[in-house]
């Protein structure tokens, strides 16, 4: 018993001299090694953030702010001053090199607020303000345009820092005049099409954004109405397919003027609301593509601009189309067989379409289809397609039936003279009217007594 205790002993101590022992040498390895935490780190150099040619927009309101960084960039040692000059050599040199005839831009259209900036050995990025006069800079150039320059180069002071490389030294800023103002961000026709459906009860939110080009250093107020010229001048230049309707003044909700853009924020938003139970007249549903177009038509500083004030909003209001998987032409007056069948006013094809019997002997007008459903819908509205090569069809008669027996007449089709109207596609609105047969009566053609019709779609609920 003895014996073992006294060889624990002697193990448990040369165990602590070995680990001893093991330290020492790895103290001593580290303390022979080098320190590489510097190793590929340069010297503190200098230089613009921005260099070479620099486009200026100096917006129209007297005296306007711009700012020149300079970095310093290496192991961040050392502090030191670096200078800012004219450098006339390097527009010169520009020019020569570029092809370009700028000229230097005279002391009265700007001042430098200081030429030399301090860095501390922990800085790393200062700035030299120069403050350019709009007003100067327009009586000599004009606005929009870019003829004078101001050629500058950083330079240390002393020899603790360096140019990081001599072309990164200079820059060409090329100031432009332009007007501070106001916008819609995305003008014109937007297009986020608002769609509104017979079972939207609440109502449809949207929003539309407002843009400043410019710093923006004020509370901006602003006002938006709706300009109904706008939305004239728009139909006056789409083809008839695209033209939209106004939207009712009941139809939609506008935010309480005047609306905010607060101070260093550059944008803005404005939140509307549109209604379909507006869009319904004496129990039928107004069905069609309609518009909101507003304009800016205030701002509490600066400018509006001329060419962004205007936002056309579409607003889509329809009925659900009604899956016609299951639909039969169930009667029909007569029909051409060999490309004028009656079950090809269900094929998806505008291209096909029925027709009426011509072959041996013409039967005259009127002609007549009977569609079965397959079951009851809320019928809202149909739409009917011509054929795309011949505007033979005027008008058409449509009723609903329950039971294929008793019929209610809910409105029609009139494609006018093929000369005056040249749509393929029209839509009649209908009293929400719940039924499974849809009839279809010819009653007037531009080429009597013949008549086609390439494709009948129904809206509404099921």
């Amino acid at each position: 018993m003895v014996g073992n205790i006294f060889n624990k002993k002697v193990m448990k101590k040369r165990t602590n001299t070995f680990y001893g022992l093991l330290c020492c040498c790895c103290l001593l390895l580290l303390g022979c090694q080098k320190d590489y935490r510097l190793h590929n780190m340069v010297d503190d150099s200098i230089y613009l953030k921005d260099h070479k040619e620099n486009k200026i927009t100096v917006y129209d309101w007297g005296k306007f702010e711009h700012k020149i960084a300079v970095v310093k960039a290496g192991v961040g040692q050392v502090g030191g001053t670096v200078r800012l000059r004219i450098d006339e050599a390097y527009l010169a040199s520009y020019n020569e090199k570029e092809g370009t005839n700028y000229k230097l831009l005279p002391t009265t259209c700007y001042q430098i607020q200081h030429t030399e900036v301090n860095f501390d050995k922990e800085q790393y990025q200062l700035f030299f303000d120069i403050v350019f006069d709009s007003e100067k800079i327009k009586e000599l150039q004009g606005k929009y345009t870019e003829e004078y320059v101001l050629p500058l180069q950083i330079e240390a002071a002393d020899d603790v820092l360096q140019s990081l490389k001599p072309e990164m030294s200079e820059v060409l800023l090329i100031p432009s005049v332009e007007d501070p103002f106001l916008s819609f961000t995305s003008p014109g026709l937007s297009e986020d099409e608002i769609i509104l459906a017979p079972n939207m009860y609440n109502g449809v939110s949207g929003m539309a954004s407002v843009s400043l080009n410019y710093p923006n250093k004020w509370d901006v107020e602003y006002e938006v109405v709706v300009d109904p010229k706008a939305l004239e001048d728009y139909n006056a230049t789409v083809e008839a397919t695209k033209k939209k309707m106004l939207l009712p003044e009941s139809a939609y909700k506008l935010p309480d003027m005047p609306l905010h853009i607060k101070a260093g924020k550059r944008t803005g938003t404005l939140e509307f609301s549109v209604f379909a139970e507006a869009l319904v007249k004496a129990g039928i549903h107004q069905f069609g593509e309609y518009c909101l177009p507003l304009r800016i038509s205030k701002v509490s500083q600066h400018k509006i601009d001329e060419g962004g004030d205007v936002i056309l909003l579409p607003v889509s209001y329809q009925p659900e189309v009604l899956d016609r998987k299951g639909w039969k032409v169930i009667e029909v007056s007569s029909e051409w067989i060999g490309g004028g069948e009656r079950d090809l006013i269900l094929d998806g094809n505008v291209e096909t379409f029925w027709h009426n019997a011509w072959v041996g002997g013409e039967p005259p007008l009127p002609h007549y289809l009977i569609l079965d459903l397959g079951k009851e819908y809320n019928m809202m509205a149909i739409e009917l397609s011509r054929r795309t090569w011949s505007n033979d069809l005027k008008v058409v008669e449509f009723y609903i039936s329950k039971d294929n027996i008793t019929y209610t007449h809910v409105g029609k089709v009139d494609f006018g003279p093929a000369v005056d109207n040249p749509r393929l596609t029209l839509q009649v609105n209908i009293p929400p009217t719940e039924g499974r047969y849809l009839k279809c009566i010819i009653t007037e053609s531009n080429r009597p007594p013949s008549s086609s019709i390439s494709e009948i779609y129904v809206k509404g609920l099921e």
